[in-house]
């Protein structure tokens, strides 16, 4: 398996943070800035260092996050995230996750199908919980060439579990999906805003293509979800 393991390195300091915005379907206005650098592979993809691609068409490997900054703050210990892959030569992807340290925290491979769209990775029971209060790498990447590495193309973000205070649980245990997602925008849990409106979209496709465009992903807004990345135990 080729994986760097200090993503870190990769990272460049950011220091404007674009405000975004959702209509009050759903309000997601704006994502705190952090005190370090930032992937930079961030919505566009990237290669390790070889400009050769597998995937097709002219969107390329997406991560559905802000685009700007590629963090996301999630409420979950194991969280859910969201990746949109075109159509592309590679027959599986890698998926892994390491905290700042450089420590492996998480890593799977995944058949792919060969059909544009977005996947859903799941972590499985058997997965550690991420740790409160706890910052990590995440790495999406299709594996171009099994025998050379060096060609994946991949996606990179971050991650940080944050604890619900006590209001906003209480709050979010009694509220419908729609409204939750709308309690967790507002205090910029990204991952976990994402996750209700996917499992709400055929119903609320306004609302999902609305949160999408807000941070820069009207390209992939109206995407359809396909089968991948659900590990088994």
């Amino acid at each position: 398996m080729f994986w760097q393991k200090s993503l870190s390195l990769l990272s460049v300091l950011i220091s404007v943070f674009s405000t975004v915005a959702v209509s009050s379907a759903v309000e997601f206005d704006s994502l705190p800035a952090p005190d370090r650098g930032a992937p930079n592979s961030t919505a566009g993809g990237g290669t390790r260092g070889n400009p050769i691609s597998c995937s097709q068409g002219e969107t390329p490997l997406t991560a559905l996050m802000p685009t700007r900054h590629n963090i996301g703050k999630t409420a979950a210990a194991k969280p859910a995230f969201f990746v949109y892959v075109p159509k592309t030569t590679a027959t599986e992807a890698e998926f892994i996750i390491i905290d700042l340290e450089g420590n492996e925290v998480y890593e799977q491979t995944f058949k792919l199908e060969n059909t544009a769209g977005i996947v859903k990775v799941s972590l499985p029971q058997n997965a550690p919980d991420l740790e409160i209060n706890k910052e990590y790498e995440w790495q999406f990447a299709l594996i171009c060439n099994p025998n050379d590495r060096t060609v994946d193309e991949f996606v990179l973000g971050e991650i940080e579990r944050t604890p619900l205070s006590p209001d906003l649980q209480t709050k979010i245990e009694g509220a419908q999906p729609l409204e939750q997602a709308k309690l967790y925008a507002r205090e910029h849990f990204w991952n976990d805003t994402v996750a209700i409106l996917a499992e709400i979209r055929s119903s609320n496709e306004q609302e999902w293509s609305q949160l999408l465009r807000s941070v820069g992903l009207e390209a992939i807004a109206s995407a359809p979800f396909t089968p991948c990345c659900t590990a088994s135990d």
